[in-house]
């Protein structure tokens, strides 16, 4: 038994370790972020910077880009949170969505532009943690649309994949740097307000369909 005992007391130390070591190698590479393009950090570099051995950082990331996606991950997650924790109940439910969004990705701007491009140019989305978010958004417009429009079969879903749509292409173009912080959060919040608005007065007509 005491055997058994101190096995287990190894590898819990070892999940601690573990999971300490993970903490240092992504701020480590925030802190790189922050000054340098993704494009020329290298495992060396995140190394140096977190005081652990290239050999520590190989255990647990064999390169550079599986660590932005980590991070870019985790925002997704943030925003994922944020978004499925708000009130959707009473009027500016939408703004609340985008407003959240905006504030975790401007949290970080210089890092979370590299690691949401990045991420999202790979091809990995159905794998990811993104491939989450739609469903967290979606979720919120069916629980904060009125049921104004309820005879319109699937509207809610509709017009959540409209928002999302518009917010992506502005996510996108706000890591490759053709929008600034203050424009990108004035922007999205805006595209969420105006589909909500357009796509209910679409919804509301005889004819129907958004």
């Amino acid at each position: 038994m005491a055997v058994d005992g101190r096995g287990g007391a190894r590898r819990e130390r070892a999940v601690v370790q573990r999971e300490k070591s993970i903490e240092i190698i992504l701020e480590a590479t925030k802190k790189l972020l922050r000054t340098t393009s993704a494009l020329e950090i290298r495992s060396s570099d995140i190394a140096e910077e977190s005081g652990l051995s290239r050999q520590t950082v190989f255990e647990y990331y064999t390169a550079p880009r599986l660590i932005f996606y980590e991070l870019a991950d985790r925002v997704h997650a943030e925003m994922q949170e944020v978004i499925t924790g708000l009130d959707h109940s009473g009027p500016g439910w939408e703004r609340k969505v985008a407003e959240g969004s905006v504030a975790i990705l401007l949290a970080d701007s210089a890092v979370n532009r590299q690691v949401m491009l990045i991420s999202a140019s790979q091809g990995r989305g159905a794998a990811a943690v993104m491939a989450d978010t739609p469903k967290a958004v979606a979720a919120a417009f069916r629980a904060g649309l009125s049921t104004e429009a309820a005879d319109y079969s699937g509207y809610e879903d509709d017009l959540s994949a409209m928002a999302l749509t518009l917010c992506q292409g502005l996510i996108y173009q706000w890591a490759a740097g053709l929008l600034s912080d203050e424009n990108f959060g004035a922007e999205t919040t805006a595209a969420v307000e105006m589909v909500i608005e357009l796509g209910l007065n679409r919804v509301n007509k005889p004819s129907g369909r958004v």
